[in-house]
């Protein structure tokens, strides 16, 4: 151990510690350069992902201070631990840029080991940014940092994370298509109505792949808990549907969101059609209408990121039609706890 990993102290880091997060704040600020082109941090979403965690999901926060610095945060880390699942989840692991190939990354990689290992998780995986041939360079070195602490890269199919720039191209120069004979748009805001609560979730549960009995009980709670930490977060969310008529059933819808920091940034969740009903291009009406709704409410918006698996080929090409441009790979990796002692 050197000495500057002598002098670290880890604590939890808590919501209501002001002088603390704002030091973490500062942290997430400085390293924002880590993935060049990504959208900011935002206060309020960042300090309320302190007290509104994702649903089903606890997490663990925690700060390394450094005497040497003035016992002020130098790095973080965030554990996710999702309910009922045999692993846990790296989502931070930060380090102040000018103290990063110090040891300070190995020992919060050490303590999120001891923290998945204390709540029963026998393996931790983390997403790493990876270049895409052609795409913009990135920085290899958190593939190399998880590649030294034991991890390998996960069977899951990677992200392709694609940004659209509405002053590049805009996809809505030749307005909104048609709907097809037999079906309605229907739009809502950051809560769900009732009226389509049940429909939304049955969606997303199966991406739109299983059949729908109407009698069947559907679990609603995730979809009605991700609304509360939307709002707990400060985010704003536009959503757009596609109503069958004959049947009064929705049949697909898209979701927007946006936080409250960053004017020109938004994010384009889920877009899903039940399987009966595609093949009318509905998931490419429902994206430009939705864009069409955000637009109107939020005129500042410039810049729109998405993400899918890149096995996802129908749902890239639509962004790719959109004007949507493929940036960076979104790359799991996996170590078994107790892999990097």
């Amino acid at each position: 151990m050197n000495d500057l990993t002598r002098e670290l102290r880890f604590s939890p880091l808590s919501a209501d510690d002001e002088t603390t997060v704002g030091q973490w704040l500062r942290l997430l600020a400085d390293s924002a350069g880590d993935v060049p082109g990504s959208a900011p941090p935002c206060t309020a979403d960042m300090t309320g992902s302190l007290r509104f965690p994702p649903p089903a999901t606890k997490l663990e926060d925690w700060v390394v201070r450094h005497d040497g610095h003035g016992g002020r945060v130098v790095g973080a880390l965030r554990l996710a631990l999702p309910d009922g699942a045999d692993g846990a989840r790296v989502d931070q692991l930060l380090v102040r840029p000018e103290l990063r190939r110090r040891g300070i990354g190995r020992a919060l990689y050490g303590r999120a080991v001891d923290i998945a290992a204390g709540h029963g998780r026998s393996a931790l995986a983390a997403t790493v940014v990876e270049e895409l041939p052609g795409g913009p360079a990135r920085d290899p070195g958190p593939a190399a940092f998880a590649a030294a602490m034991g991890a390998e890269r996960s069977s899951v199919p990677a992200g392709v994370h694609q940004w659209l720039d509405l002053e590049v191209h805009d996809p809505l120069a030749d307005g909104v298509p048609s709907v097809p004979a037999g079906y309605s748009l229907v739009t809502w805001g950051t809560i769900t109505p009732d009226a389509y609560a049940v429909r939304v979730s049955v969606l997303e549960q199966s991406l739109g792949d299983e059949a729908f009995d109407e009698d069947q009980e559907v679990e609603t709670s995730y979809a009605r808990e991700f609304e509360t930490m939307r709002v707990g977060r400060g985010r704003r969310a536009y959503h757009t549907g596609v109503v069958h008529e004959a049947s009064g059933r929705l049949a697909g819808y898209t979701s927007v969101s946006k936080t409250t920091g960053n004017p020109a940034y938004a994010l384009q969740g889920m877009t899903v059609v039940h399987r009966a009903h595609r093949g009318h291009r509905l998931g490419m009406l429902l994206k430009l209408a939705n864009l069409a709704y955000v637009l109107r409410h939020e005129p500042a918006v410039r810049l729109v990121e998405t993400a899918n698996a890149e096995d996802n080929h129908a749902m890239i090409a639509v962004n790719a039609a959109m004007g949507f441009v493929p940036y960076e790979r979104w790359v799991s990796w996996t170590g078994l706890v107790g892999s990097g002692d």
